[in-house]
């Protein structure tokens, strides 16, 4: 095949050719037929080019600037207003190109431009040039439709799988905190029966867990039967259900549901040939509102003691109220945490998949209250959050976090591409001087930007993606790398990915986990480190456990890794202790990478 005759994929492009002399249309068809294009049109009418587009858009046109009726710019202006973003690309055809007309054109969107008379080889040279770029994208346009798809799908099965417990399809306890926080939110009076299974245990060790699955997910559809679209049953626990009864009327009520629910369950039940007897306490609580795990917990306080056989049922009272100061302490305990010196920060490593090297780090939270112990950052922090104490708690973190960094780059202890990378919450996004005070943070602590990095959720992004937008641009412009984190698991839209700075993709752990065993978690990886990497940006992956997740991220291209395979949070000093010795042998983590 000659040079510049057309590639093979290139070939079906629909090519529009637009000149008012019918002969010029016919001799360039003669010319690109002859190297190799199939789809070839021609309109000699310039007023009827965008009705001609409207109803096949073509892959290329070749607009002529000089015609009666409508010059080429009105055309062009057509059909700018009509497609946008998405006008198809033009290479104009001209007698006389002065650089009036050729800036004029190219301010118009012009990819390129062919004098007349025309010379073949060139002519076929620069259509295949603008076919080529127009099919790159058209490529990587359309392999982003496909992972958007595919991620919108497996977020859907993560959802639905998040909320439904495997053993008895009914409705997990994520679920059920979902529905009473929407009853809640609507100022609705909920009714919660909190319903202990307790001769479950007997079973199992008598008949095996087969059999006691059998018996709940039979139970489960039995009893939705006895209710009605106001009531939403679930599984709060192994042998423990929740009934949410929205717009329950009032306390009594409430306790004669109990007391059909309690008939229906505190009787023999049938699975297979066996007839299992099935005992159950009941606690009750009704109320106008509140957070949704107090409410339950209200239900389960009320649960009568196992050893009070003559009464099954118990409602919640006031007098319950001294078992709530654990979590009440909790909120309480928030306040003023900060300036109690509470709070501390751990570091787990980032490591390159390539060479094992230790490339960052991120700062974890970690709370220490003298009364509580250690506090799990899943507990507090959506608590912080809600009360807004997370932005004395994040201001905190941040500081201390380029304080530490700023300690080791003044030590020498850091190379140019280490970064110690942070959380952000939407709450600190929406402040309108975040990026400001945070640049001062590092100019006073004398700690270049490229050694900080901010890590964002999805879902945070999306709160408010104007301020964020702006935010992240005048961190990014500074030179702070900006994370999505957990990527994948989110809104699963990829259009943040062109209006935000972002440089670098974590892989949500969900699908980190199930990677050596799962190919479609596999696949949707790869595309994941495809599109990262087709967008500038570098992909993590988080929760790596173990040696086969990390030689599969490490096959699929994946660029960093982050996980107890290579370590836990560290303090500051174990964290240099380790470091040192993993340089200059490397041989601790590079082992992790081995296959």
């Amino acid at each position: 095949m000659n040079e510049v005759d057309c590639p093979m994929e290139l070939a079906s492009k629909r090519v529009l050719i637009v000149d008012d002399q019918p002969t010029n249309i016919e001799l360039l068809e003669t010319l690109l037929e002859e190297h190799g294009f199939e789809q070839l049109e021609g309109v000699s009418d310039p007023r009827q080019v965008l009705n001609h587009c409207r109803r096949q858009r073509p892959d290329l046109i070749l607009l002529d600037i000089r015609m009666p009726h409508l010059d080429g710019f009105q055309v062009l202006e057509q059909l700018e207003s009509h497609f946008a973003e998405q006008m198809p690309p033009v290479i104009v055809l001209t007698a006389q190109i002065d650089d009036q007309t050729r800036l004029r054109a190219l301010s118009m969107g012009v990819r390129d431009f062919l004098g007349k008379p025309l010379r073949h080889d060139e002519v076929i040279q620069r259509l295949n040039n603008v076919l080529a770029v127009q099919h790159r994208y058209q490529v990587r346009d359309r392999q982003a439709d496909e992972l958007e798809l595919m991620v919108a799908e497996r977020t859907r099965q993560l959802e639905y799988q998040s909320r439904t417990d495997p053993i008895t399809g009914l409705p997990n306890r994520r679920a059920l905190l979902q529905h009473l926080d929407a009853l809640a939110r609507a100022g609705r009076s909920i009714g919660l029966l909190f319903i202990a299974l307790d001769s479950l245990d007997d079973i199992v060790r008598l008949h095996g867990y087969g059999v006691t699955e059998t018996l709940l997910w039979g139970l489960g559809d039995s009893l939705e039967e006895q209710l009605d679209a106001s009531h939403y049953l679930g599984l709060w626990a192994g042998s423990e259900l929740l009934i949410v009864w929205a717009d329950a009327t009032d306390l009594a009520s409430l306790e004669r549901l109990a007391l059909v629910v309690h008939e229906h369950i505190q009787t023999n039940h049938h699975v297979g040939d066996l007839l299992l007897p099935l005992k159950a306490r009941i606690g009750v609580h009704f109320a106008q509102g509140g957070e949704p795990e107090r409410l339950v917990q209200m239900a389960a306080l009320a649960l009568p003691l196992p050893q009070r056989d003559n009464r099954h049922i118990q409602s919640y009272t006031r007098g319950l109220e001294a078992a709530q100061q654990k979590h009440l302490s909790l909120q309480q305990a928030l306040h003023g945490a900060v300036l109690r010196g509470e709070f501390s920060l751990t570091y787990q490593p980032k490591v390159s998949l390539v060479d094992g090297r230790v490339q960052g780090v991120e700062a974890l939270l970690r709370w220490y209250h003298p009364n509580l112990g250690w506090v799990p950052p899943e507990e507090f922090v959506p608590l912080a959050e809600a009360s807004g104490d997370i932005l004395a708690i994040g201001a905190w973190a941040l500081e201390a976090a380029i304080r530490q960094a700023a300690q080791w780059y003044a030590e020498g202890r850091i190379a140019d591409e280490f970064d110690v990378a942070i959380n952000v919450a939407a709450r600190q996004l929406s402040q309108k001087n975040f990026a400001e005070r945070l640049l001062s943070l590092l100019v006073d602590h004398r700690l270049p930007c490229q050694h900080l990095s901010l890590e964002v959720t999805e879902s945070d992004l999306m709160v408010d993606v104007e301020t964020a937008r702006t935010q992240l641009t005048l961190l990014s412009r500074a030179g702070i790398r900006i994370a999505i984190d957990d990527f994948g698991t989110g809104y699963s839209s990829l259009a943040y990915l062109k209006a935000l700075p972002v440089s670098v993709l974590k892989i949500d752990r969900a699908f980190v986990d199930g990677l050596a065993d799962n190919p479609e978690d596999q696949r949707l990886v790869r595309m994941i480190i495809a599109l990262a990497h087709g967008c500038g940006c570098l992909a993590v992956a988080e929760g790596i456990e173990s040696r086969d997740q990390a030689k599969l991220l490490k096959g699929l291209g994946c660029d960093v890794g982050q996980g107890y395979l290579y370590s836990a949070p560290l303090t500051a000093d174990e964290l240099v202790a380790l470091c040192r010795e993993a340089e200059p042998g490397l041989a601790n983590l590079r082992a992790c990478l081995d296959p």
